[in-house]
């Protein structure tokens, strides 16, 4: 399955988003190690991630096709689990919103 183009782009589109919120993640981190404000980073990392974690859930439905939705294969149980990074630890909303002001100079990148 693995040398159909579409499915060659998919699961590169999935490593370009793990690879881009772990970037995220490790700069966030470097931030706070050095004592530095860090509030936007982390932000953006939990943003991107519940958006990486839901996209990708939902390509191996698209994958599995039916089978997707099977208990025989775990695709049906990460979309149900990825849901819930939507709203750990505050909404997309929420985060969302910190990004933005945080951006525009509306509110400070504290530590």
């Amino acid at each position: 399955i693995g040398r159909y183009q579409l499915i060659q782009q998919q699961v590169a589109d999935m490593k370009i988003g793990h690879d881009t919120l772990a970037y995220l993640v490790y700069r966030s981190a470097w931030l706070k190690d050095k004592g530095l404000p860090n509030v936007m980073e982390t932000s953006m990392s939990k943003l991107y991630g519940a958006k990486v974690v839901v996209h990708d859930a939902n390509e191996c439905m698209k994958l599995y096709g039916s089978f997707g939705y099977s208990d025989e294969y775990p695709c049906g149980r990460f979309l149900r689990d990825s849901k819930q990074f939507e709203t750990l630890e505050g909404t997309s909303n929420m985060h969302t919103m910190i990004v933005a002001n945080a951006t525009m100079g509306f509110a400070p990148n504290r530590a």
